[in-house]
């Protein structure tokens, strides 16, 4: 009994690195006992790539924008795509759903078909570094805290943290970014804030930081953190700590030393 054909594996890089030479999809296939007719690659729904074993030529390509295709390394189980430091007369783009679809030889022509998504990305290899920042403040005093990120493509968006919440924006500066290769931008991203320190930025006496790098274009990425804390300088610590005193408070305890002053003398 003839059963139908599947694909078992289908291989396509969840992140193609844009100075890669060339990217290798593959399609694994079972025809359950049948002759293969034909193996079709597509990009974003359009066909670029077909072997058909019974034709001639076996390997076709099919020009789609964006990608380039080694057709002497393509074949019924494999196709490379050329990257941009291969190919100087094409700008290479090899973001997108790659599609793998197989059918089995006549009478039947049973079909199966798979597809999995490609981004280019260079993503980050370790957190950012965060500058500027003391171990100790006063209340009054400045932070001025900047953050750089690791290399990559895109370039990262970095956030700053403070006590949990996020810093507005309208008060951190875009630092200049230094880029790579003529071809893709590889490049850092740096951002910095300042701020004057209140007493309310001391909840417990500490303060928390956080600067954040993400990629959030490029989907299932995590974010990295860098996390510092500071300590409310000693001269200030017990006033953030204190709870304020009350007007009504500091009239009340003299006049109630004076009654009982009076209450004495009067007895006496």
């Amino acid at each position: 009994m003839w059963q139908e054909p599947k694909i078992v594996r289908l291989d396509v890089p969840m992140f193609a690195d844009p100075r890669w030479e060339e990217v290798t999809l593959q399609c694994e296939y079972d025809l359950g006992g049948k002759d293969l007719y034909s193996v079709k690659w597509f990009k974003d729904g359009v066909e670029f790539f077909r072997f058909m074993p019974s034709s001639e030529p076996v390997s076709e390509y099919f020009h789609v924008e964006g990608i380039v295709v080694d057709i002497a390394q393509s074949n019924g189980r494999q196709v490379k795509l050329l990257g941009q430091s291969n190919n100087r007369r094409e700008k290479i783009n090899l973001t997108g759903s790659y599609g793998c679809e197989v059918s089995s030889e006549a009478p039947s022509f049973r079909m199966t078909y798979a597809e999995a998504n490609m981004s280019v990305a260079v993503l980050p290899t370790k957190p950012p570094v965060l500058d500027g920042f003391r171990p100790y403040y006063k209340i009054g005093e400045v932070l001025e805290a900047a953050c750089t990120s690791a290399l990559s493509y895109p370039r990262a968006v970095l956030t700053f943290i403070l006590n949990g919440k996020e810093v507005d924006r309208a008060i951190t500066t875009d630092l200049p970014t230094t880029g790579y290769n003529q071809e893709i931008l590889i490049s850092v991203s740096q951002l910095s804030f300042s701020l004057r320190l209140e007493r309310q930025h001391f909840p417990g006496g500490t303060l928390h930081l956080v600067c954040q790098s993400s990629l959030p274009d490029i989907p299932n990425v995590r974010a990295f953190k860098t996390e510092k804390t500071a300590t409310l300088a000693a001269s200030n610590e017990r006033l953030a700590q204190e709870a304020p005193k009350s007007a009504s408070s500091s009239i009340l305890v003299p006049s109630f030393t004076m009654l009982l002053c009076f209450l004495r003398i009067s007895w006496n």
